[in-house]
């Protein structure tokens, strides 16, 4: 049996109402659009790939790469990507597993950030063979846009069933690679799967917009 799955990839440029649009690339970093990543079943994830991310209060016009709704600074924390390694540097109150820091702190695979008083965080870098990590909220607050997560890119990322996968698929029977081959991003899958309605195999091309 072929698989039956949907990766779908966007700017949200391309697929929100306009009034949203406009909202959504205002809070972009460096006026860059938003690509986010829309898996039928799973969820929606926000695709980060700068080696520098900042982290900061959902205020339109405020420059930063994830933005948070709730409590905290505008310029709250800055995450930085060093080979494999994350180096979190805080801007505010800021705790690590709940230790406060005031200093630039190596992240753990599962570490939980809290910024500020209410905002939490859970950092988690999922693979070995990947420098791609991810961050979820586990406050009651929300990332803007309203999505279930943040992938940190690298230069590859693990979509499917495994413990070791970016983003967990459970129903999936086999394993998606998103990976960057120069300026370029691919999916690449060892099945046939349905890509705007046609079989496809191997290394797929990625473009806002594909199903």
């Amino acid at each position: 049996m072929k698989e039956q799955y949907t990766a779908l990839t966007r700017s949200t440029q391309a697929v929100t109402p306009e009034t949203r649009t406009q909202e959504f690339l205002s809070e972009s970093s460096a006026g860059t659009q938003r690509r986010i990543l829309w898996i039928d079943g799973v969820g929606g994830f926000l695709l980060v790939e700068s080696d520098e991310v900042l982290i900061g209060q959902a205020i339109p016009g405020t420059p930063v790469d994830v933005a948070v709704v709730g409590d905290l600074s505008r310029r709250a924390a800055v995450l930085r990507r060093t080979g494999g390694d994350y180096l979190l540097q805080p801007f505010q109150q800021t705790c690590v597993d709940h230790q406060a820091i005031d200093r630039p702190q190596l992240l753990r695979n599962t570490a939980e950030i809290q910024l500020g008083s209410r905002v939490k965080l859970q950092f988690t870098k999922p693979s070995p063979l990947s420098a791609t990590a991810r961050l979820d909220m586990t406050s009651l607050n929300r990332f803007k846009p309203n999505v279930d997560g943040i992938l940190l890119l690298s230069d590859s990322c693990i979509i499917g069933p495994n413990a070791g996968s970016h983003v967990l698929c459970p129903d999936w029977r086999s394993e998606l690679l998103l990976f960057r081959q120069g300026s370029e991003w691919y999916f690449r899958s060892l099945v046939e799967v349905q890509v705007d309605g046609k079989p496809m195999q191997g290394q797929i091309p990625v473009t806002a917009g594909m199903r």
